[in-house]
């Protein structure tokens, strides 16, 4: 039997896949359905593209007109973050400076 975790993350592939942006050229679902829920040694292995689908999917969700405009690249920030774990370290320190710099300039 399916967790809830896999039961909503197929639901989900199969919601999507109903919207073009979401096919191939020949209308089959571009998403891929993962068999169970990856760990933290399992995340880096996760491709590029499917990484670029999940911004695509994030974009939609935020109603944000791309991923990549300028400066601001999700793509490329969640390629890093989940395809290169030596540099997540490195990478959480500056969120965590960001945030804490958000926060205080908001007092």
């Amino acid at each position: 039997m399916k967790d809830k975790n896999q039961d909503r993350h197929e639901k989900l592939i199969d919601f999507l896949s109903q919207f073009s942006q979401y096919q191939d050229h020949n209308g089959k679902s571009s998403l891929t359905k993962v068999k169970e829920s990856r760990t933290s040694g399992q995340v880096e292995k996760i491709s590029t593209n499917d990484i670029n689908k999940g911004v695509v999917i994030f974009t939609d969700l935020l109603n944000i007109y791309s991923g990549s405009v300028g400066k601001f690249d999700l793509y490329r920030l969640l390629q890093a973050y989940i395809s290169v774990p030596e540099f997540r370290d490195k990478i959480n320190e500056v969120v965590e400076e960001a945030l804490k710099y958000k926060y205080q300039t908001k007092k």
